[in-house]
């Protein structure tokens, strides 16, 4: 009964929390192209932060299209956005799992 309890509490939270509000992280596909968009934290804070676009299968450098040094909202906000206007353009985009030891120094 003490592990049905808190089992049944983090079901119940993770059914109620929206699944946007986990992403940090998307791989989308058009035709052979592969391209990624990750909202990377420079420190183990929330912000400074970053949104870094790849192209993985054009051999392009990444790009760190936004960044923000005061509010964590602004980069989660910009990448969505990011990927709603890839998927616009044809691109099929899916949530990933970012890696937590991704954080940059």
């Amino acid at each position: 009964m003490t592990l049905l309890k808190p089992t049944l509490t983090l079901l119940v939270v993770s059914l109620l929390t929206p699944l946007g509000a986990l992403a940090d992280s998307w791989s989308c596909r058009h035709d052979n192209d592969v391209r990624e968009v990750h909202v990377v934290q420079t420190t183990e804070a929330p912000v400074p932060c970053q949104v870094v676009y790849k192209k993985l299968t054009e051999g392009v450098e990444d790009q760190v299209l936004w960044n923000a040094q005061n509010d964590a909202a602004y980069c989660a906000e910009k990448a969505t956005g990011f990927v709603t206007k890839l998927e616009s353009w044809g691109w099929t985009c899916v949530e990933t799992i970012q890696d937590e030891a991704a954080v940059t120094n």
